[in-house]
């Protein structure tokens, strides 16, 4: 999914509601009925109905459901036709990721002493290598974790800005770098009287869907704001900043005002760069609003966060903390007997289950340019190489597939048949149980946990899917058309029997943004289980 014309799976849901006429309903479920192959012949009632609904006149409806064994084809429509895959691209990358890359893959990023150190002075840079991590010691890392917030309830971080209910990720963002300084500390370094650099040499910087996708990630690069109302109305609310660092400064503008909602909205101070002014209204009787601002310069961000971890360490360091990241001057290769710390991040399957879990663009986009470094290139564009070569490999028609970047944003596409294809061929991998481990669970966790309808309900647990969304909204009157919203998975039917399935729709329209996300997504959801009930009967 892209944020800038879309938002993530996720938000708070509502209950949908049938629209289409109890004789309608009646005629369909009369005519639905599985054939001798147990294939299913008609779309159920409860799939029907939700078709019929008022956005869906415009929309096209296409999926296809495969049992995993023996590949038969149980049900579809409209399957050979390409439709935008939205965030459901993202099962080519991850998976591709796992095959090639291997999932108890751990990456290492070192810090080099590059200099002559002498009486416990380092005379000479201080280097971090970023490897492509992307917790750094954060959400629970530290620990071999890769953990987001709680679902149920809130919006992990990396959609903060724009999901009304977004969370802080859970544990210390800065845990990472905090073990990295006292290393360099019990290194016996306690001066550094040169400067401290951030080497992204690894691959270029790429433009994803939420911005620049560098080796080097700090909290996602993600400067957390809570915003806390005032006690009176008109009072100016409250701003809390994490990490805390002298990085940014927050300005608060932000209007108390009566009731419980809240209109935020943040920007980079046009004047300087380093202070960011929220603006907008909280409610005095609401909660506490988290947003996000997105680091521009994550290399730059890095590197004061870890010159202020080496100062709580105990290590001076003479350059000031508040500098652009300066690579000009970086060694072509470095020692290992000049190597000072490491840090090695979760496994490579870890990373990609959250990536799966939050629909995470930019992690997503990570993980293509680390495709890209295993082919010695610096062009992250090259890693679709790789996962063009593995959808050959699973038998896939790649000229049924379009491959545009890591996350799956548009102009990303396939036709069901493919995506239920390469679903199918993955869970005959070594790596296939930990793609499939990964996924968000209808009503239970991830992007899908707060899906709950009267449809859906029976299905609670037994889809395990990616989402993906696309969507633009029209400027002259706030309505929201969606190019796709997809779920890709696997659904249980029972007596130990599975099926790889893509459900799509296309080409519906709301009258605003968040109408849209949670209709959508509901019912694409409802289509999908209302398919499951049926065919596991």
């Amino acid at each position: 999914m892209n944020p800038r014309t879309s938002a993530p799976a996720g938000w708070r849901r509502s209950p949908a509601i049938l629209l289409a006429s109890t004789a309608l309903a009646l005629l369909v479920a009369a005519c639905t009925s599985a054939g001798p192959s147990g294939a299913l012949e008609n779309v159920p009632s409860p799939a029907q109905s939700i078709m019929s609904r008022a956005p869906y006149r415009t929309a096209r409806w296409l999926w296809n459901v495969t049992d995993l064994k023996g590949g038969a084809t149980l049900t579809s429509r409209n399957s050979g036709q390409l439709v935008p895959t939205g965030s459901t691209g993202k099962l080519f990358t991850v998976g591709t990721a796992y095959a090639v890359l291997g999932t108890p893959t751990q990456l290492t990023t070192p810090v080099y002493a590059v200099g002559t150190v002498q009486d416990g002075v380092l005379q000479g840079n201080a280097v971090l290598v970023a490897s492509g991590d992307l917790a750094l010691g954060g959400r629970g890392a530290m620990q071999g974790r890769m953990e987001d917030s709680d679902t149920k309830t809130t919006t992990d971080q990396v959609y903060a800005d724009i999901a009304p209910n977004g969370a802080p990720a859970p544990g210390d963002p800065l845990a990472g770098l905090d073990s990295l300084a006292h290393q360099v500390a019990d290194a016996g370094i306690h001066r550094i009287d040169g400067d401290v650099v951030i080497d992204t040499r690894l691959w270029q910087t790429f433009q994803g869907g939420e911005g620049p996708v560098t080796p080097i990630y700090v909290n996602d690069n993600l400067l957390g704001l809570t915003v806390t109302p005032a006690r009176g109305i008109g009072q100016v609310a409250t701003v809390a900043e994490s990490p805390q660092t002298a990085a940014y400064a927050a300005l608060s503008t932000v209007r108390t005002v009566a009731g419980s909602g809240s209109a935020i909205k943040i920007a980079a101070s046009s004047t300087n760069p380093r202070q960011i002014v929220i603006t907008g209204t909280v409610g005095v009787e609401a909660r506490p609003a988290f947003t996000v601002y997105r680091v521009p310069d994550p290399a730059s961000w890095a590197r004061t966060l870890f010159i202020e971890a080496l100062e709580r360490a105990g290590v001076t360091v003479t350059a000031p903390a508040l500098a652009a990241n300066d690579e000009s001057e970086l060694p072509a290769g470095y020692s290992a007997r000049t190597r000072v710390a490491s840090l090695k991040s979760p496994t490579l399957a870890a990373m990609g289950s959250m990536i799966l879990r939050t629909s995470y663009n930019t992690g997503a986009e990570d993980l293509l340019c680390l495709l890209a470094a295993h082919l010695h290139s610096t062009d992250c564009t090259d890693g679709l190489k790789l996962v063009e070569k593995e959808l050959e490999k699973a038998g896939l028609d790649v000229n049924d597939v379009v491959l545009a970047n890591g996350e799956g944003a548009y102009p990303s596409a396939a036709t069901p048949v493919q995506m239920t294809r390469w679903l199918a061929w993955t869970q005959t991998q070594p790596w296939g149980a930990a793609l499939r481990a990964g996924l968000p669970v209808l009503g239970e966790s991830g992007a899908l946990a707060q899906v709950d309808t009267p449809v859906t309900r029976s299905s609670t647990g037994e889809l395990a899917a990616k989402t993906g969304s696309v969507a633009a909204v029209d400027p002259s009157n706030g309505r929201v058309s969606f190019t796709v919203e997809a779920l890709a998975g696997f659904m249980s039917l029972g007596g130990g029997r599975t099926a790889a399935f893509d459900v799509s729709m296309s080409g519906a329209t709301y009258p605003d943004v968040l109408t849209g996300l949670v209709q959508s997504q509901n019912d694409v959801s409802g289509v999908s289980a209302a398919l499951r009930v049926a065919l596991a009967t």
